[in-house]
């Protein structure tokens, strides 16, 4: 919860910053928006694309294992395969503005980027209860994995889990509130 503070104080105060130089340059801002119409590639932040890669990769290796960790292994990926593939459409592209913004460099047109978040808020309680059925997956898979003996997987269970929850905490307000702030900095530098 410190975090996502840290990140709304740090995103209100950057939108402070821009909103006083908005005022200051209110011309040049205006231009510069005009002229340049096209978008900083929204990318999903290379940290999160790794960590993400490893997960799936991970996870592929555990579903060729026999027996029922093979199988839960499966189940599991199967859940999460679908919901991996909404996070890198909608919930984690915007997150590659974050350093851009908090530099307060230009970023272009908005407009991808903000339709990326607004679908995040819209789907914001099916990520949630995706995460749910993903978690009851993991518990079965670690059970299974337990009972098999494959420690592994057992501590990867709580890696996926962690992570889900680092989502739920940081990464899915953060997407939201990038669209939040870009909505209300687009209103500044138009009026």
């Amino acid at each position: 919860m410190n975090r996502l503070v840290l990140l709304t104080a740090g995103l209100l105060t950057v939108s402070t910053s821009v909103q006083a130089q908005d005022r200051k340059d209110s011309m040049k801002v205006k231009t510069e928006h005009q002229v340049k119409k096209t978008a900083m590639k929204l990318q999903i932040p290379s940290s999160l694309q790794a960590e993400h890669k490893e997960l799936h990769e991970t996870l592929e290796k555990f579903t060729l294992l026999g027996g029922k960790t093979g199988a839960a292994a499966r189940e599991t990926a199967r859940v999460l395969h679908p919901h991996f593939m909404k996070e890198e459409e909608y919930a984690m592209p915007q997150l590659g503005l974050l350093a851009p913004l908090a530099q307060g460099k230009a970023i272009g047109d908005t407009t991808e980027a903000i339709a990326r978040s607004e679908a995040l808020k819209r789907d914001y309680d099916q990520m949630i209860s995706e995460h749910q059925q993903i978690r009851v997956s993991l518990d079965k898979l670690y059970a299974a994995a337990r009972d098999e003996n494959h420690p592994e997987v057992m501590h990867f269970t709580d890696a996926l889990k962690l992570h889900a929850k680092n989502e739920e905490e940081v990464l899915y307000p953060a997407a939201i509130l990038i669209g939040e702030y870009l909505k209300i900095r687009d209103a500044v530098v138009h009026h």
